[in-house]
């Protein structure tokens, strides 16, 4: 007779067992039970016999002896029954670890607990089946195949998930445990993955700053390295004064006179300042703390920023303005990262809320291992040509070759041009709609529930006072640019209008029940809505892109953010 117990391997570490289990045997009958510690109403049995056809039947209970049971027939000294268990806890159910027992043998242990390079779980929290890889892996197979809920990384190494077989679709890259793949869009789909060394192998140099900033040039020799320019201009964050970075990773504060200071360039008669700097002299920089600051990267020239006085008496800048024909950085190529770095680390995205210069990548590395990477995972080419192929012809005309795409309100859709009253019928169907009925949503902030009222949709939050408005219909350019009476207001109607700017943008309203607005694969069911912001979902990793201002409403965005940042790559495409 062997008869053993055991903890299931997906308990948690410090956690009492969910169950004991064993078999016995007497002649030609072996009894597999199962006896639960938690909430079980049912148990599912999944056995073979020497290796033979896996049998899957419920387990009966025997009141008796307080545990789930099922007889197996015909068998002999001798013979290996391998088998796991299915049973519930409640709502959830669980895979258990898998057992083998020998008929009229010894006892039996499970198998070891995972052990690699990088392993892989079934569920949540590092419970439920699991197998370990120390190489790549083309396909899991069929029994992994979007299986996967939970991730281990062996400390020095990290994995690239694929969405798809031979390493395609979306990827994901994990540089340390991650206990929840729902948390990082990628639950159940890894079908493919590459083991490489971890980020500490990652040639980033270290200054005395908080991070790092390394820029990698990925043209492919469309630009030389002394082509590519760089600046960082932010808000020092004791002065709060206008600052930019120059490449010892200095905070230096601004002044008029950069304007035309020795070191000024000249467009068109106008002079402006000049922090650039070529990628050939500086190729990464170690920053300090800083508040709203961009990092401007442009091709084949620097751009021309100027700086100049704010109307409550600061410093302030004059960034590139794609709607005055006559900016000097019309014709030139860039893009720029918009980014924090503070007390609670790096906080940051790419762009595409204005326009499309060429791609860029953002790969965030952590002290502790963390590793993502987000941005376009096409060429600047292949870009406009599905851009050009957009089935919704009134968004091709945003295409601006050879510079740029630029977002719907500097193009066509802008006050006075062909789409300029794009979304105005769809706004009228949203307030006939909601005169007549509420609409109720649920966001980070609360629960809203809203009806218009007269020419105002107006919402109380969690059962209180209706107070917080939008008043009046949005224009097509205040839903495409968060603007307007989608803009303005106490910090509770910013949340409301926050919220509706981004189901307009998204085509929510009416067709989308609220409870799916957090669901990526309900937006944009149709028209009226902002196919240049899904556009750029479609052509970027993990679906996540910046393509107007409310898109991080949802977390949609490209926003990155870590604690203890030890570096960022950003890779310039062409």
């Amino acid at each position: 007779m062997a008869a053993f117990a055991a903890l299931a391997c997906f308990a948690a570490p410090a956690g009492a067992a969910d169950f004991t289990q064993g078999m016995t045997s007497s002649g030609s009958t072996a009894t597999i039970w199962f006896k639960s510690s938690v909430a079980t109403t049912w148990v599912d049995i999944h056995y073979q016999v020497n290796g033979g056809p896996q049998q899957n039947l419920r387990m009966g209970y025997n009141s008796g002896a307080a545990r789930y049971e099922q007889v197996v027939t015909g068998v002999a000294n001798g013979n290996t029954l391998g088998y796991f268990f299915t049973y519930n806890n409640g709502a959830p159910a669980y895979d258990s670890a898998r057992f083998t027992a020998t008929v009229g043998g010894g006892t039996t242990t499970p198998p070891p607990a995972a052990s690699g390079t990088i392993c892989f779980y079934e569920h949540a929290d590092y419970q439920g089946a699991s197998f370990c890889g120390d190489a790549d892996n083309s396909w899991v197979g069929a029994t992994w195949n979007d299986r996967v809920s939970s991730v281990k990384v062996k400390s020095g190494y990290q994995v690239d998930l694929f969405d798809d077989i031979n390493f395609g679709g979306r990827t994901l890259t994990l540089g340390a445990d991650t206990p929840n793949l729902v948390n990082v869009n990628f639950n159940d789909i890894v079908s493919s993955f590459r083991v490489r060394q971890g980020n500490g192998s990652v040639d980033l140099p270290v200054g005395s700053g908080v991070m790092t900033i390394k820029l990698v040039n990925n043209t492919g020799g469309a630009f030389a390295d002394n082509q590519v320019y760089w600046s960082i201009i932010g808000y020092d964050p004791s002065s709060k004064v206008l600052s930019h970075v120059d490449a010892s990773g200095r905070l230096v504060p601004s002044a008029l006179a950069d304007n035309t200071a020795g070191n000024r360039l000249a467009k068109n008669g106008t002079t402006y300042s000049n922090y650039f700097n070529k990628l050939s002299d500086a190729g990464w920089v170690s920053i300090p703390k800083i508040d709203s600051g961009r990092m401007f990267i442009s091709l084949g020239s620097p751009m021309f920023i100027k700086i100049n006085t704010a109307g409550d008496g600061r410093l302030g800048f004059a960034g590139p303005d794609l709607n005055n024909p006559t900016d000097p950085n019309q014709d030139v190529n860039f893009e720029w990262i918009e980014f924090t770095v503070d007390n609670s680390g790096y906080h940051g995205n790419t762009t595409r809320v204005d326009q499309f210069g060429f791609p860029l990548k953002t790969r965030l590395l952590g002290k502790d291992g963390y590793d993502r990477t987000l941005g376009e995972n096409a060429s600047r080419a292949q870009i406009f040509a599905d851009f050009e192929a957009l089935p919704q012809g009134e968004f091709r005309a945003l295409v601006q070759r050879p510079y740029r795409i630029v977002a719907p309100a500097k193009g066509q859709f802008g006050t006075g041009r062909a789409q300029g009253n794009y979304f105005a019928s769809y706004v009228d169907q949203v307030w006939s709609r909601y005169a007549g009925t509420d609409l109720v949503f649920s966001a980070e902030a609360g629960t809203f529930r809203g009806r218009v009222i007269g020419n105002d949709f107006v919402f109380s939050k969690d059962g209180g006072p209706q107070n917080l408005y939008i008043r009046g219909k949005p224009t097509t350019q205040g839903i495409l640019e968060a603007s307007g009476n989608l803009a303005s207001g106490n910090s509770q109607e910013l949340v409301v209008q926050a919220q509706i700017a981004a189901a307009f943008n998204r085509h929510l309203l009416i067709s989308v029940d609220p409870s799916q607005w957090s669901n990526s694969a309900a937006y944009y069911p149709a028209g009226p809505a902002n196919y240049y912001a899904k556009f750029w979902h479609d052509h970027s990793i993990d679906g996540l892109a910046y393509g107007f201002a409310y898109d991080d409403v949802r977390s949609k965005s490209t926003l990155l953010e870590h604690p203890t940042p030890r570096g960022m790559i950003v890779t310039i495409g062409w």
